[in-house]
C-alpha cells in the first residue's frame, strides 16, 4: 500500500476540518510540495496534539524536508569541490611547464589544449599539422568510445573526414544516433569489427581507408603495440599511440599479444613508451611529444619531422610518468567528456 492511501486510511476516523487538513496534507506531500505540506500538517497536529498518526506525518514530512535541504546542500558541495580539484589540476599542470626544459619553443607540452581529446592531444595535435602541413586531412581512429571523447573527434569539427572503429554495442548505437549527419554525408564512416593483428589490413581495405592519410590514432587498450606493429595498408604521418608510463625508459616492455584480450584495469598491460618509439622508428617515424599525464605518444613520419621538434627524438628526451589524475580531475579543461548536446556545426553539413 502507497504512503498516500496508507495515511488516508489512518485518518479517516477524523471529521470536518481534520479530514480535510489530512486530505490537503497528503495532496501535497503527494506532489512534492513539501513546505505547503508542512504547514497543513503542522495545523492538523495542532488539532490533535496528542494523536501519534498526525504527529507521525508531521514528522515524515519535516524528514524529506530536511532530507531534502541536506541533498541540495551536498550537491553545492559537490560542485564546488568539482571547481576546487580542476582548480588544483590546472594549477599543477601549469606548475609542471614551469620547468625550464619545457622552454624549447620546439617541444608541444605548451601548445596543449582540450577540445574532446582526454588530455591535450588536440592542442599538440593542431600544432603538428601547424608544423608539417596537411594533406587529405583524414583520420583512423580505433577505440573512439561514444565519439565524444578521442583523439580525432576535433578533426572531424574542423571539417576532416575519417574512419572510426568500436566495438561497444551501446556506443555504437550512440554514435549512430549523434553522429548520424557526418556519418549520412560520408565523412564520417563507423564500424563495429574487433580488431586484430590477423585483421586490420582487411578492415581498412574493407572501409576503404586511404593508403596515405594524416592521422592515425591507436586505442584499444592491450595490443596497440601488436596492431600498430600489423598495419601495412595504412600509412599516416601522424600516429598517435597510447603508452604504459608505469615502465619508464629505457625499459623496453611489451605484453604477450592475445587476439581476445579485453582491459581488465591491469597494470601490466599494452607497452612501455621506449618499445613503442623503436617499433615506430622501424616504421619510419619519430617520437615528438607525449601528453603531460603520461598517456599518448605522438609520431611524425621521419621525413616530415626534419628540424621541426624538440630533438633528441627519444623516448627519455619526451617521456612523462603517470599522472591519470590530470584527465579525469579537470585538469586539462572539465575531465571526462559525457555531456556534449547535440552538434549543430556547419562542417557536418557538407
Amino acid at each position: 500500500m502507497g504512503i498516500r492511501a496508507w495515511l488516508t486510511r489512518l485518518f479517516e476516523p477524523y471529521a470536518g476540518e481534520c479530514s480535510l487538513l489530512t486530505k490537503r496534507a497528503l495532496g501535497l506531500y503527494a506532489e512534492g510540495r513539501l513546505t505547503e505540506a508542512h504547514e497543513t500538517a503542522a495545523r492538523l497536529a495542532a488539532l490533535a496534539p496528542h494523536d501519534r498518526l498526525a504527529l507521525d506525518l508531521v514528522h515524515r514530512i519535516r524528514t524529506d524536508i530536511a532530507l531534502n535541504r541536506h541533498s541540495e546542500h551536498l550537491a553545492d558541495l559537490s560542485r564546488q569541490l568539482r571547481w576546487l580539484n580542476s582548480s588544483v589540476a590546472q594549477d599543477y599542470v601549469a606548475r609542471i611547464l614551469r620547468d625550464p626544459k619545457f622552454d624549447d619553443p620546439l617541444r608541444l607540452e605548451r601548445h596543449g589544449y582540450s577540445v574532446a581529446s582526454q588530455n591535450e592531444e588536440d592542442g599538440m595535435l593542431a600544432e603538428v599539422f601547424r608544423r608539417i602541413g596537411e594533406s587529405n586531412r583524414v583520420f583512423f581512429e580505433f577505440g573512439v568510445g561514444n565519439g565524444l571523447q578521442n583523439n580525432t573527434l576535433c578533426c572531424l569539427l574542423r571539417g576532416w573526414s575519417g574512419y572510426w572503429i568500436e566495438i561497444h554495442p551501446a556506443k555504437v548505437e550512440f554514435i549512430r544516433n549523434r553522429f548520424a549527419t557526418p556519418i549520412r554525408n560520408g565523412r564520417l564512416v563507423l564500424d563495429a569489427t574487433p580488431i586484430t593483428a590477423e585483421n586490420i589490413n582487411e578492415v581498412a581495405r574493407r572501409l576503404g581507408v586511404p593508403g596515405e592519410i594524416d592521422l592515425l590514432s591507436v586505442d584499444i587498450d592491450g595490443n596497440d603495440y601488436h596492431v600498430f606493429q600489423a598495419l601495412q595498408e595504412v600509412r599516416a604521418r601522424v600516429v598517435v599511440l597510447e603508452y604504459n608510463p608505469l615502465y619508464p625508459p629505457p625499459m623496453s616492455v611489451v605484453t604477450a599479444y592475445d587476439a581476445d584480450y579485453t582491459f581488465r584495469e591491469e597494470t601490466y598491460v599494452g607497452a612501455s613508451l621506449q618499445s613503442l618509439t623503436d617499433l615506430a622508428e622501424k616504421k619510419g617515424y619519430k617520437l615528438v611529444g607525449c601528453s603531460v599525464s603520461g598517456i599518448n605518444a605522438i609520431f611524425v613520419r621521419a621525413d616530415l619531422a626534419s628540424n621541426k621538434f624538440s630533438t633528441p627524438a627519444t623516448a627519455e628526451h619526451f617521456y612523462h610518468g603517470p599522472r591519470y589524475q590530470l584527465s579525469f580531475s579537470g585538469g586539462f579543461g572539465w575531465g571526462p567528456r559525457s555531456n556534449f548536446s547535440k552538434f549543430h556545426v556547419p562542417n557536418f553539413d557538407r
